[in-house]
Formats: C-alpha cells, sequence, structure tokens
C-alpha cells in the first residue's frame, strides 16, 4: 500500500487515472479501425468502441476534474489507487471466468476492455466517494483543533487581561510615585525647567526659577514670559517661542532678569511635546552660561592674542626698520591687554642704562630720551633683568620687591608686565606694559607678552645677523676683488718673464740647431715645452680666479648650438686624432653662454686627449631631472682611477694620474669645469674605471617655465 501510493505521489495521481483514460479511448479507436478493416457490422464497432471510449474519456477528464474538486490533494494517490484497484479486481474475475473449463472469453478485444474500463470507472468513483469522506473528516478534525486552539487562546486572554487590569492598577500606583518623583528631580537640578503654552504662559516650572529670579510660585504664576528677560529681548523671546511651536524645537541665549533687576545670561532650549488632552506645550531647560561666556572671551583673547603674535612676526619678516616693529608691538600690545602704557626699553651693556626707545601712552617727549637704571635695587626694570621669567605686578602701591621706578612712579602705574628680550644671559632689553588701576593678569596675557618679546628678539638677532653677513659678503667682496687683482698682476708679471724665456729658446733653437747634439736638442725642447706649460698653466689660472667676477648674465642657451660652436673650435684636433663625435638632443639651459663653452671644450678636449691606442669615440647626450638638466660627456679612452675621481676636480691636479705622464695638461681645466658649474647652481663628477672609459656629467638649470618630460 505504502508503495503503491508512493509511487503515485512520484508520477502524479492525476495523471496516472487521466493517462489510464487515454489508453483506453486510444484502445477502442485502435480496435474500432481493425474491425472496420475486417469488415465488421459498423453498429457494433461502434457500440463496442462507445462502451470502451466512454469510461476512458470519464477517467481522462476525471483526472482533470479532480482539480476542481474541493477533495484534499493529499487523497488523489488514493483515488487513483481505488481506479485502479476497479481494474485489477474486474480484470482478476475475467482472468477466474476465462480458465474455467466451461467457460472462456472468445473475443479479448472486446469484453475484458468493456468490464475493466467500466471496473475503473467504478473504481474511480468509489475513490472520489471515499476521498471527499476523507476530505471531509479532515476539515472536521482541523476545525476542532481550530475550536479548541480558538478556546485556549480565549481563555489565555481572559488571564492576561485579568492579569493586565492587575497591572494597570499597579501601573498607576508607580506612575503616582513617578510623577512625585519627578517632581522632586526637577526641583533637585540646578537647571531651570519649564513647560510653555502657546500664549507663552508658563504651565509648569521647577524651584530652581524660584530660586534664581526671587520669586515665589505665587508671583510666577501670575507673570507673563516677557517679564522674565530684558525689555529689550521681548522680541527675540516672542519670535523663539513661535519658531519653537512651528519647528519643533528652539534654542535661545538671552539675560534672564532677577526680582532684584539683575540680569544672569541664560541659555535655553525646549522642543514641542503634546500632553495628553492632545494640546502641544514647549518643554525645556534654562541654564546659566556665565562660565561659558567668560570661556569663550577668553578664547576669543587669546586667538586675538595670538593673531597679534602672528600678525607681528610677519611685521617682522617684512621690515628692517625695527622701530617701526617696536612701536607697532607696543601699540598692540597695549591695546589688547587695554593697558594705558607699554614701552620697549634698549639697554646699554656699557652704561648700565634702559632708553625708552619705543613706547604708547608716555608723556611727550620721553620716547628716544628718557632712560632708566638697569642695576638701580628699587627698579622693576633691574628687577627684571635679573630673573629668567617675566615679572607680573597686581598693584604696585602693595608691591615688595620694588617700588619704582620714577618713570612709573610718574604716571601713576599701578599694575604690569615686564619681561626681558632676548636670551637671559644676554638681554637686549625689556618689553613691558603697565596700568594706572591695580588688575590681575591671566597666564595667557602672561605668554601673550612673553611671545611679542620673543619676536622683537628674534626680529633683532635677524637684523644683527643680517648686519653681520652683509659685512662679511663685503668683505669677501673686497677679499675678491684682491684677489683678482693679485691674480692678474701676478700672471701679468709671470707672463712677461715666460716670454723672454720662450723667445731666447726659440732664437738658440734657429741659430745653434746645427751645433746641438742630441741631447743639446732634448733638453732645449724639454726647456720650450716646459715654459709653454707655464704659460698655460698662468692663462689658466687666470681664468680660474675671474669664473664669478667676470661671468656674464644668464640667458636661455641652446646646447646644440654651443656643442657645434666646440666642434668648430676643436676641428684641428678632431682631425688630428680622427675623432667621432655624437650627440642626442640636448635642451636649452639657464646660463652664461661663454663659460659654459668652456666646460663642454675641455670636457671634449679631456675625452680626445685621454683616448687611448684607438680613435676617440664620444657621445653627449642629456636627461631631465624634475628642474635640472643633467648632461654627460662618455667616452672610450684610458678611464679613470676611483681613487683619482675626486682629485682631479682640484688645481694643478694631473688627469691621468702617476701612470699617464705621456699626456700633457695644465690640471686647471677640471677645477674651471667645478668652478663654472658651481657658478651654475650644479654639480660635476665622473663615474669610470681604468681602461673602461668615462662619463663626465653636469647638472644645468632648467629654464624658468619649461615643461618638465
Amino acid at each position: 500500500m505504502v508503495t503503491w501510493r508512493h509511487l503515485l505521489s512520484t508520477l502524479g495521481a492525476r495523471r496516472a487515472i487521466s493517462a489510464l483514460g487515454g489508453l483506453y479511448i486510444a484502445f477502442a479507436a485502435g480496435r474500432a479501425l481493425v474491425r472496420l478493416e475486417q469488415a465488421a457490422p459498423a453498429g457494433n464497432v461502434l457500440i463496442v468502441t462507445l462502451l470502451i471510449a466512454a469510461p476512458g474519456f470519464g477517467l481522462a477528464y476525471g483526472g482533470y476534474w479532480l482539480s476542481r474538486t474541493d477533495i484534499s490533494a493529499e487523497f488523489y494517490p488514493d483515488i487513483a489507487r481505488w481506479c485502479l484497484a476497479g481494474f485489477g479486481a474486474m480484470a482478476g474475475l475475467l482472468l477466474l471466468y476465462h480458465v474455467q473449463p466451461e467457460g472462456g472469453i472468445s473475443d479479448l478485444t472486446t469484453s475484458p476492455p468493456i468490464l475493466t474500463a467500466l471496473g475503473s470507472v467504478a473504481g474511480f468513483a468509489v475513490g472520489v466517494h471515499d476521498g471527499t469522506a476523507k476530505t471531509r473528516t479532515r476539515e472536521l478534525e482541523q476545525r476542532n483543533r481550530d475550536l479548541e486552539r480558538t478556546q485556549a487562546e480565549l481563555e489565555e486572554t481572559v488571564a492576561r487581561l485579568e492579569e493586565t487590569n492587575i497591572q494597570l492598577e499597579e501601573s498607576n500606583e508607580r506612575l503616582d510615585r513617578h510623577k512625585r518623583y519627578t517632581d522632586h528631580v526637577l526641583d533637585a537640578i540646578h537647571d531651570i525647567f519649564y513647560v510653555l503654552e502657546e500664549d507663552g504662559t508658563l504651565q509648569r516650572w521647577n524651584e530652581t526659577l524660584c530660586e534664581v529670579t526671587g520669586y515665589s510660585d505665587a508671583e510666577i504664576s501670575s507673570m507673563e514670559t516677557a517679564e522674565f528677560f530684558d525689555e529689550t529681548a521681548d522680541e527675540r523671546v516672542t519670535e523663539a517661542i513661535a519658531d519653537g511651536f512651528e519647528t519643533g524645537s528652539v534654542q535661545l541665549e538671552v539675560r534672564l532678569r532677577t526680582s532684584d533687576g539683575e540680569l544672569i545670561p541664560y541659555e535655553f532650549t525646549a522642543s514641542t511635546l503634546e500632553t495628553p488632552d492632545g494640546e502641544s506645550v514647549l518643554a525645556g531647560i534654562g541654564r546659566e552660561i556665565s562660565e561659558r561666556e567668560e570661556r569663550e572671551r577668553q578664547l576669543e583673547q587669546r586667538a586675538h592674542q595670538q593673531q597679534v603674535v602672528a600678525d607681528l612676526g610677519q611685521l617682522a619678516l617684512e621690515t628692517d626698520d625695527l622701530d617701526e616693529l617696536m612701536h607697532e608691538a607696543a601699540r598692540q600690545v597695549a591695546d589688547v591687554l587695554d593697558n594705558a602704557y607699554c614701552k620697549v626699553l634698549d639697554l646699554d651693556s656699557e652704561t648700565d642704562e634702559l632708553l625708552l626707545r619705543q613706547g604708547v601712552g608716555w608723556q611727550n617727549g620721553l620716547v628716544g630720551e628718557a632712560t632708566v637704571s638697569a642695576v638701580e635695587a628699587d627698579s622693576q626694570a633691574a628687577y627684571t633683568l635679573a630673573n629668567d621669567h617675566p615679572i607680573v605686578v597686581e598693584n604696585l602701591e602693595t608691591e615688595t620687591r620694588f617700588g619704582g621706578p620714577e618713570l612709573l612712579r610718574s604716571h601713576d602705574v599701578r599694575s604690569g608686565i615686564s619681561t626681558i628680550i632676548g636670551p637671559f644671559g644676554e638681554p637686549w632689553g625689556i618689553l613691558g606694559t603697565h596700568d594706572t588701576e591695580s588688575r590681575t593678569f591671566s597666564a595667557q596675557d602672561v605668554t601673550f607678552v612673553q611671545s611679542v618679546a620673543n619676536v622683537l628678539a628674534e626680529a633683532i638677532e635677524r637684523q644683527q645677523y643680517q648686519t653681520e653677513l652683509e659685512q662679511l659678503v663685503a668683505d669677501l667682496e673686497t677679499s675678491n676683488e684682491r684677489l683678482e687683482q693679485f691674480a692678474y698682476a701676478a700672471s701679468h708679471d709671470l707672463q712677461e718673464p715666460l716670454r723672454m724665456v720662450s723667445s731666447y729658446l726659440q732664437l738658440i733653437d734657429r741659430r745653434y740647431r746645427d751645433e746641438l747634439d742630441d741631447d743639446g736638442e732634448e733638453f732645449l725642447a724639454y726647456a720650450v715645452n716646459g715654459a709653454e706649460r707655464m704659460r698655460n698653466m698662468i692663462e689658466g689660472l687666470l681664468q680660474y680666479s675671474r669664473v664669478e667676477s667676470r661671468g656674464g648674465e644668464f640667458e636661455p642657451i641652446d646646447l646644440d648650438a654651443l656643442l657645434e660652436d666646440v666642434r668648430d673650435d676643436l676641428q684641428l684636433k678632431i682631425q688630428q686624432h680622427d675623432a667621432e663625435i655624437t650627440a642626442e638632443s640636448l635642451p636649452v639651459v639657464d646660463g652664461d653662454e661663454g663659460q659654459l663653452q668652456q666646460v663642454f671644450q675641455n670636457l671634449l678636449s679631456n675625452a680626445i686627449e685621454y683616448s687611448g691606442e684607438g680613435p676617440p669615440r664620444v657621445h653627449v647626450s642629456a636627461e631631465r631631472n624634475g628642474t635640472e638638466w643633467t648632461v654627460s660627456v662618455t667616452d672610450e679612452g684610458i678611464g679613470i682611477d676611483p681613487d683619482d675621481q675626486d682629485r682631479i676636480f682640484e688645481v694643478f691636479e694631473g688627469f691621468g694620474g702617476d701612470e699617464n705622464e705621456t699626456y700633457s695638461g695644465t690640471g686647471i681645466g677640471l677645477a674651471l669645469c667645478e668652478r663654472v658649474v658651481e657658478r651654475h647652481g650644479g654639480n660635476i663628477w665622473v663615474d669610470s674605471e681604468p681602461g673602461e672609459g668615462a662619463t663626465f656629467s653636469v647638472t644645468l638649470p632648467a629654464v624658468r617655465g619649461e615643461a618638465t618630460d
């Protein structure tokens, strides 16, 4: 049973029933065709066909019809099983009848199909009836369960209602206690609590309102809202209440007026609430903001002081006039601290006196003339110089550390701040600010005065440094001029004897060449060559000394064109050595054309000169590095030992080292290149190994505004 039900559930009970009906219809149609072909009577064929097809049609339609009934789908397999049971029962009876000796079915295509079809229909009818009965039974059982569940829920609801009534009574009692507790809490807080109606009437308040204003509850209940504030705030208060009811919240800072007329700064905030009666009210708190206003005032004062220090610092960077800076500092300090006087005292360490160099508030004629003793025991100025921290005076009349000086007493000074300008060990002077009333200065006031003094100290130190630097530059310029004059005079005085030596050596060579033996000719050649090298060294030294003083203005220089000029100048040397010089596209740089031409002529000449045994091969390239160009001259020559790569840029040092004495040179060419490149703000260096050639690189400034790669 379970197997059949599972099979029918898998295949689909309705599809199985409809499929069975379809088989009968198909069988009936096929049988009719066969019988008609066998010339059977049409009437018999029609009757038998209807007897088979009609039940089949009923089964086929019944499978579709089940979905339109109220029979539960879970019983469809049972209906299909009843249908198959009817088929099986009828088929079993026919089989028993057929096997009887005296019995037997003569035509298996007629009676069995008719009877099994009718049996299947009968089984389907029984199944429908059974399914309907089971469905009704299932519905009744479900209704009973629903009724039982509903009854249980009703019983639970009744129990909850009874419990809710108990809880409601307890809640009302707690609500009363909570209301009394809320009243106590509201009365206990230090802020003012209030509830306003739409017309501005106070509906509720706490005891703090009475304590702050001095009014009783009875007085408050009879007062209008505007009566609690300054008359000038009436319109603001009215608008704030209206805005609160319109937007749902409001915040207002206003001065609350007490019963004795005192005005206290308060901040009121409120939000709209709905009362149990459905009316809108504004409920909120009012908090005294006296301390906050004082903090804000102090923050504003601090910000103002910091801005003044910054402005004075900027002025110190922009002006070279110390008196202008000191006067502005004195004015700003007196203004920010609201003091009557401010002074800048300039210390003369030789006379131990302080000059009133700049100040505000003092009697006419005193600034620039009045002096104060730097060592007088009773002087605030002397006391300030003796301490490494600012000196604060709240009341000069009760001050025990000092009583003067006369400059302060004659101007009725009572309080002030004074501090050293510059380092404690070597002070430049004093910055002081004073007032005619006794007052207390905050720590930030003292810091402000010290910061201004620091600005003055830095400006004074910077000016002193600038003066010293300018003097040093002037001394260096004078020294350079003298050095250049000496170099020129020395080269001129040395060149005259050399010309005479060279002339006489050449004269000896012409007159006595035939009379000299081989050694004599060799010695004479050494002497002529030595004189020529000395002359070249003197000329190189003169050029080296004039790099800074005789240099031209910087301008855009096309290195491609400059390289062509250098090639032209070295044409003879290039041809003599069969040299090949190649170059990439070179940039335009900012520099002195004459000096740069000398640099590249020296580098290319060296590359050709120190090429070794083979024909010289030289390549010039350039690479952009930010605001600079790196230009490199690469050869395939004898190379340079790494230990000599720094030495070759020194004056009178041989290029090739001791092992390359066959190569002549003055020893000034690379030193001259280095000095020219340094004048252009660049560097020069060499990358090389012995026998591997060398690459000399220089950095030169790109033309301003030229796009980078």
